[in-house]
């Protein structure tokens, strides 16, 4: 196991970036594109901001998934995963396939379905 120690978390963010976007231009090369499930959070803020500033951008291969939603809230609503993702990575690198889940609806009735 290779364990690699950072001076900070903007050092950290940057390392994953590079190895996010070149494996992601590998699938790309390789398979015609790439598939990513992203993360959103206060700890993917550095990481995103690192990986969306990559010289190389990987955008237009990539197909984006999100593995939760918030539930109740509209996509125009600050706490939003969808619009955490459409503007710190999709719109900006360019990806023009994406699935996001909605969680606008109501998940009382959602679950009662």
């Amino acid at each position: 196991m290779i364990v690699r120690v950072f001076e900070d978390r903007i050092s950290l963010s940057r390392a994953a970036a590079d190895q996010a976007s070149a494996a992601v231009r590998r699938a790309i090369l390789d398979r015609g594109c790439a598939r990513i499930i992203a993360a959103t959070g206060a700890s993917q803020l550095d990481f995103l901001e690192a990986l969306t500033n990559a010289e190389t951008s990987t955008g237009s291969g990539s197909r984006c998934f999100t593995s939760m939603s918030t539930s109740g809230l509209p996509i125009t609503h600050p706490a939003s995963f969808r619009k955490y993702l459409l503007e710190r990575l999709i719109h900006k690198v360019g990806i023009a396939k994406y699935h996001l889940l909605d969680g606008s609806g109501d998940p009382v009735k959602s679950s009662a379905a």
